[in-house]
């Protein structure tokens, strides 16, 4: 039987859990988690000359933490780590490797929703001025904790600025620009946030005082699995789908999305989405 990736990580989450509330890692465990690495590795495979590249890569993204988990547990299992506070220690390792793969699997989930998205998925009125309000509330202190702050301005007589679409995607593409904004930061800059109306669209942007985008990485900043020269640098860069995904999300809405980057200055991502009036 064929397992989904988010299936497979759900399940070491659980064991790896366990192990933690224990301090324990037995054989059963051990063969468990090797059994999951071969069924990500299985469920990420394909034959199709234009996917197959792809998927090897997100195949081998998946597996190689897993593979980390594996030998974390098994140091422990064989009583390499006698201390029982080491081997906790060594468990919440593994655990935590665990919880680093939960955004790639969400980005691929979100991916695989968006292919099969269809209009009565995009037919509700979402406020966007309530959906940046929350990513603001959400993350606001996260980020004042790492020395940045994050400031949301909004015009106070346009308290709707609806657009028709799907609150989840459109509230994923504001948090992963905001998140992106606070990666490429530094201690003591800001990230601003703002939402208001142009014409016949809902503007959204996300400025940040970071490191900025060179210039030869800016035309292909939102191509599937681009990795940047400040992505690669960073630990925490990730694959390449956020923005790929980002741009995916805004498309399907009707809108667009652009970049505007001074290297050592801060990055400005612009978003703007059709109004929604209430008419068909």
């Amino acid at each position: 039987m064929k397992h989904e990736p988010w299936e497979l990580v759900m399940r070491a989450q659980v064991i790896l859990h366990q192990a933690t509330k224990k301090c324990v890692c037995n054989t059963g465990m051990m063969t468990d988690l090797a059994n999951i690495t071969d069924d990500l590795e299985e469920a990420l495979s394909g034959d199709e000359p234009t996917s197959g590249e792809v998927l090897r890569i997100l195949g081998h993204e998946l597996k190689s933490p897993v593979a980390a988990i594996v030998s974390l547990l098994h140091a422990v299992e064989i009583g390499y780590v006698k201390n029982p506070e080491n081997s906790l220690r060594m468990i919440g390792r593994a655990r935590k490797r665990a919880e680093e793969l939960v955004p790639l699997v969400t980005d691929i989930m979100v991916l695989g929703n968006l292919t099969g998205a269809d209009a009565s998925q995009l037919d509700d009125e979402v406020s966007m001025l309530e959906v940046c309000r929350s990513v603001h509330d959400l993350m606001e202190l996260m980020f004042m904790e790492k020395g940045i702050c994050f400031k949301f301005t909004h015009p106070e007589d346009e308290p709707v600025l609806s657009v028709r679409g799907r609150e989840s995607f459109l509230r994923r593409v504001i948090q992963n620009l905001c998140v992106n904004a606070f990666k490429y930061n530094r201690t003591g800059g800001c990230i601003f946030l703002r939402v208001f109306s142009e014409d016949s669209s809902v503007v959204v942007e996300v400025e940040d005082t970071g490191m900025g985008i060179p210039p030869e990485d800016l035309p292909h900043l939102f191509a599937f699995l681009f990795r940047g020269k400040q992505a690669k640098r960073n630990p925490d860069g990730g694959l390449g789908l956020g923005l790929s995904m980002v741009k995916q999300i805004v498309e399907v809405h009707g809108g667009t999305i652009a970049a505007e980057s001074e290297e050592g200055k801060g990055t400005t991502m612009t978003v703007h989405l059709p109004i929604y009036d209430g008419r068909e």
